[in-house]
């Protein structure tokens, strides 16, 4: 809440998109103070980057902020960047950005755009591969704890009397390691209270 203090006003352009936006594109006298940049994907893609518009939006409703979101026209570090420009000529004083896409842009944009906050979810801003993050005061990494999900997903799994399981991961980025760390923990602990027999519960891992 502290980021945002300040800010009066509040007109949320429907469907409007960084790819479309055009640089005189107010919201107000002030422009849009709120964004979201997608991770090109969509706000009505049932995952980080609705659950993050939902957010934003509804804080925007309740504070009477004005608010609206940006997709880049394409994945990459340039696209992402020409999106943050577009928001930030567009009057927005947060800017988030959901997943780990962001890493490069943001580092980059943190120290462009010093008097603009940045809330990048699930990732912190880096220079490259195997570089240490760097977060300057005007960003808040917020990272969730997707192995305590994963653990009562196994947990219940085994609990609920499910024998054979099974983690499909997808690409195996931090989140999805830490979720399936914590999906076999889970399972384990729950076939331990349960008093099973080692090799009563088989997890298939990919």
């Amino acid at each position: 809440a502290t980021l945002v203090v300040g800010m009066t006003g509040c007109v949320q352009k429907p469907g409007s998109e960084g790819s479309d936006a055009k640089d005189g594109d107010k919201g107000g006298k002030g422009g849009y103070e709120l964004a979201l940049i997608t991770d090109v994907g969509t706000i009505d893609d049932k995952s980080f980057n609705q659950g993050s518009w939902e957010g934003l939006k509804k804080y925007a409703d309740e504070n009477d902020i004005t608010c609206k979101y940006y997709k880049p026209s394409e994945k990459s570090d340039k696209a992402c960047l020409t999106a943050i420009d577009l928001a930030v000529k567009g009057g927005a004083k947060v800017i988030v950005t959901p997943g780990f896409l962001f890493e490069r842009p943001i580092f980059e944009a943190q120290t462009k755009y010093p008097d603009t906050k940045f809330v990048i979810i699930d990732a912190a801003p880096v220079e490259g591969e195997n570089k240490a993050p760097e977060i300057k005061e005007n960003v808040l990494s917020i990272f969730y704890a997707e192995e305590q999900a994963g653990y009562l997903a196994g947990y219940a799994a085994v609990t609920e009397g499910y024998r054979n399981l099974g983690f499909m991961g997808g690409i195996a980025v931090p989140a999805v390691i830490r979720y399936g760390y914590g999906f076999v923990q889970g399972a384990d602990a729950a076939a331990k209270d349960l008093g099973l027999a080692a090799g009563d519960v088989s997890v298939k891992y990919t």
